[in-house]
């Protein structure tokens, strides 16, 4: 591609329009789109509506000129092109069309086309892009095509109607010496004045008549009005002179018979001197000259009227029976060459108005495109005014004038009210012209500013869906005449001027997307970035403070009452946040329920205020729905510069302290650096745990557990152990909450699975057996895992070990994370064989409804409460009633954590069989344990 920036290529587009010959047109815009857009093939063809066979115009092929034979549109791209007059398959054309072999031939995998149409709508082709690879197209891509598909179109008709004129001229064999000179005369001549001279010289000098002139309407007027003579001759070859007899019957007497003419839309024949129809004054006059015979022919072309040709014959005789067809053929090739020209004149114009556009484009986008496009719109098409203005937002009884031109003048925008004013037409039926008295009609807000306006022509703005967004208009001082030209340029401009507004509006949206939060409409994470990284730039850096705010436990209301619920909380509760913070504070949502406040030129006692109204503006309860929830929030805080001089590290500075809050249980926590002491060594083990895990350095120990009654082994738990190269011994106390922080239990629960199938295999083996079950601890990450049932499964096979032999420990809140998934989990489980058991029972919250349902077999009491049972009133009664409740339930319990034999005695004593604890054993490696409990 030569280019990839849209100014450029619409100004090399506009210079190839300047620097190319005629009969180069076609390939050379060929070319142009093919460097333009770096395409493989680019083809122009003309279609037969009637025969439905497309002829190549032009076609460009791996940077040169190609040949392609003629070929019928069914069944091919061409036919999707026409029908919705723009079509694109970015990939796999080919396959879509297997019928057009032209497709396979050229290995074409990517299509675009676009249909060429003349000026009043007609589809006369198709302009195609096509490439061997996938389309990948610059954005611009759109407007290049729809305007060479406009100019092109242009061109084609033009040359299809100059064919047309050369077929028919050629295809009539002349009876009259007038026919056998008219084609040359009348095709050679250049302007349409010079044309019309021709015609009259033509009538005159070969044909003999006696006189012969062409009469249209004056500029600005109706066509059947004030007939104003263009051209003339005479037998005499000379112009007659003013007053004299000839010009009072040309410009005079001979109007009432030019007017029925033009009228009727028929030749009107006078052969005889008192023909009844014609006023007396009128046959006095043609007595008065000798005037034996006159024809008036009406000049029409494509239901467009341009005048009338006049001849008249001072030799008697009725009109010869080829004479008056081969009069009406003259009147005809008369009428094509006015087309030809004006169509010309229009294409010009037009090829105008698309340089008009390249040179708006040197400002790229937004308002100062809009302005240029104005103006040079108003310059293309001679208008003293040029605007553009878009409906309003909030009452579509207004519009709002983007930009508004007057005499080349910028003016100031302003709102006008659309009822009654041309404006509405425009966006009632697309278009709206006015050729004359338009001032009266425009509407009061333009303060008088517009009375002299006489011509008015308006176009509708439509978005790509085919709503309408505003309009764009021309205006003029003079009488509107060339409406056409005015209609066809008017849409170039109109579908450049929809393209940017549409942009704009689509950017502003983007740019909604991509900075706000949909839920709270507060500024989003990348906003907060953004305007952080901009406070600490050197143009704006000042002290501020950065306050992280999290609620807590407000996962529960998602839980509970549901997401939609929870997310009508987190607007509630942005409002409050809102509404405490000083002017000029900064409040964003982050995601989740995170919030960020960064308060500008605040000290840390600043900070610290604006804290505490944070955490007292949801201190009342949030109501939602005939809800109302309770809500706190941890708030972590940070310095600029105090404590960091980098958006990252504040925000991360201010994460490292919120965390700190929560963790103490504090509302608000300010940083300090040994706080990022802390959590660097906690990253730095989770970066080594990760590490461990995946090497399978880790290690399993095993603690018996032994009958109460007999101090027999029924089983044992798998404890893992790490000893790090570099850390040494790190204590499951510090390494597992840091695998539960970083996501890493699932990854660790499954390596225990295996490693503890693996070493009751290798027991089996060596012939020893555990009795009872090897206990191993599932994590509630892990038993969210809908694969935890085939990861067991799997290891128990490979290693044939039953699954019976295996026993799954989960913790008590756990289970109350998803307990309906949990009952289902554990019905599955046991129906293997599985055992299962409660850990850490009466530290959390659990139902007894769905500890009923729960399919475990024992409950293991936790440590806390064994520990002080002795001393304490209240552990001993809690450890009383769990297993006095289990006892009820049909489960075993099993105590954890004894050091004494009193402990021991008293667990007896009320109901417990099992139990484990340093008084029987430590954890021991595998073949200690085996040595002194297996042996």
């Amino acid at each position: 591609m030569s280019s990839t920036k849209a100014p450029a290529v619409f100004r090399q587009l506009a210079d190839s329009l300047t620097s190319v010959s005629e009969n180069g047109f076609f390939y050379h815009l060929a070319k142009a789109l093919s460097d333009i857009l770096g395409v493989d093939h680019v083809f122009l063809v003309h279609v037969d509506p009637d025969s439905g066979v497309a002829t190549p115009v032009a076609c460009w092929r791996h940077g040169k000129p190609g040949e392609m034979a003629p070929y019928r549109v069914a069944g091919t791209p061409c036919e999707q092109v026409i029908a919705r007059s723009n079509w694109c398959t970015p990939s796999g054309a080919a396959d879509c069309f297997s019928g057009d072999a032209r497709l396979e031939a050229l290995s074409v995998e990517g299509y675009q086309g676009v249909a060429m149409h003349t000026v009043d709508g007609d589809c006369l082709g198709v302009l195609a892009i096509m490439h061997g690879a996938p389309l990948a197209l610059p954005g611009f891509t759109d407007d290049v095509l729809r305007i060479t598909a406009a100019l092109s179109g242009a061109e084609l008709a033009r040359r299809v109607t100059q064919s047309s004129v050369h077929s028919r001229l050629s295809g009539k064999n002349r009876a009259l010496r007038l026919m056998s000179r008219s084609q040359d005369l009348l095709m050679q001549t250049g302007s349409e004045q010079q044309l019309l001279q021709a015609a009259c010289c033509l009538a005159v000098g070969v044909g003999g008549y006696t006189a012969a002139w062409i009469s249209q309407s004056a500029p600005g007027v109706s066509p059947h009005e004030a007939l104003k003579v263009m051209a003339m001759a005479d037998a005499d070859g000379e112009v007659p002179a003013w007053l004299s007899p000839m010009q009072l019957f040309i410009t005079r007497y001979s109007a009432e018979i030019t007017e029925r003419a033009l009228h009727r839309q028929q030749p009107v024949v006078i052969e005889q001197l008192m023909d009844e129809h014609l006023p007396y004054e009128v046959c006095q006059a043609l007595m008065a000259l000798g005037v034996e015979q006159v024809v008036a022919l009406p000049l029409q072309c494509a239901d467009k009227h341009y005048g009338v040709l006049t001849l008249y014959q001072q030799q008697g005789g009725a009109l010869g029976e080829e004479e008056l067809p081969l009069l009406k053929d003259l009147a005809d090739e008369v009428s094509l060459g006015i087309e030809s020209r004006r169509r010309a004149q229009t294409e010009q114009r037009i090829q105008q108005a698309v340089a008009h556009v390249a040179k708006a484009v040197s400002a790229e986008q937004g308002d100062a495109f809009l302005h240029q496009l104005t103006a040079h719109m108003a310059e293309a098409l001679s208008a003293e005014v040029g605007f553009i203005s878009l409906i309003d937002k909030h009452d579509v009884d207004f519009a709002n004038t983007l930009t508004l031109y007057i005499n080349g003048q910028r003016e100031d925008n302003f709102a006008y009210y659309l009822p009654g004013v041309p404006c509405r037409t425009v966006l009632l039926e697309q278009e709206c012209i006015v050729t004359e008295g338009a001032a009266v009609m425009l509407p009061g807000e333009s303060k008088g500013a517009l009375d002299w306006v006489s011509a008015y022509v308006g176009r509708r703005l439509n978005d790509s869906c085919g709503k309408p967004m505003g309009i764009v208009g021309v205006m003029f001082k003079a009488p509107l005449t060339e409406v056409e030209l005015v209609r066809s340029v008017l849409q170039i401009f109109a579908a450049r001027a929809a393209s940017e507004l549409e942009r704009q509006r689509d950017e502003a949206k983007i740019r909604q997307l991509a900075y706000r939060d949909i839920g709270t409409q507060l500024p989003n994470r990348m906003d907060f970035m953004r305007h952080l990284s901009n406070q600490l730039s050197p143009a704006f850096a000042s002290p501020l403070a950065l306050l992280l705010l999290d609620l807590n436990h407000f996962k529960e209301i998602n839980d509970t009452a549901g997401h939609d619920t929870g997310d009508m909380v987190l607007k509630m509760v942005a409002e409050r946040f809102a509404a405490c913070l000083a002017p000029g504070d900064y409040l964003a949502r982050l995601g989740g329920d995170e919030f960020v406040v960064i308060c500008h030129g605040a000290d840390a006692e600043v900070a610290m205020a604006t804290a505490q109204r944070l955490c007292a503006s949801i201190d009342q309860p949030v109501p939602v729905d005939q809800q109302s929830f309770e809500l706190s929030v941890s708030v972590g805080v940070t310095l600029y510069p105090h404590h960091a001089t980098s958006a990252l590290e504040l925000l991360k500075f201010a994460d490292i302290a919120m965390y700190q809050a929560k963790r103490q249980k504090l509302a608000v926590r300010n940083f300090e650096p040994w706080m990022g002491q802390v959590v660097s060594e906690k990253l730095h083990i989770a970066k080594r745990l990760a590490l461990a895990i995946a090497d399978r350095q880790l290690r399993l120990h095993f603690q018996p557990q032994v009958d109460l009654h007999t101090g027999e082994l029924i089983g044992a738990e798998a404890l893992c152990r790490w000893q790090d190269d570099e850390l040494g011994r790190v204590s499951p106390g510090k390494f597992i909450p840091i695998a539960e922080e970083r996501g890493m239990m699932v990854a660790l629960g499954n390596w225990v699975i295996e490693e503890a199938c693996r070493q009751l295999a290798q027991w089996q083996q060596q012939g020893m057996r555990l009795p009872g079950q090897l206990a191993i601890n599932i994590a509630a990450d892990q038993f969210e895992d809908d694969d935890l049932e085939s990861k067991l499964l799997v290891c128990c096979q490979r290693y044939q070990v039953a699954a019976s032999t295996l026993s799954l420990e989960i913790t008590e809140s756990g289970i109350m994370v998803n307990p309906e998934k949990a009952i289902a989990m554990t019905e599955t489980l046991k129906g293997h064989g599985l055992g299962l058991a409660i850990d850490d029972f009466g530290t959390g919250y659990s139902s007894l409804a769905y500890l009923k349902r729960f399919a475990a077999d024992k409950i293991k009491i936790d440590i806390s409460f064994v520990r002080d049972m002795l001393t304490s009133d209240n552990d001993r009664v809690i450890v009383a009633t769990i297993i006095a409740m289990a006892n009820t339930l049909g489960l075993e319990t099993i105590a954890e954590g004894i050091e004494q034999a009193a402990q021991a005695d008293a667990l007896v004593a009320m109901g417990c069989r099992q139990a484990q604890g340093y008084y029987f054993d430590r954890p021991l490696a595998a073949d200690d344990f085996a040595e002194r409990w297996l042996g």
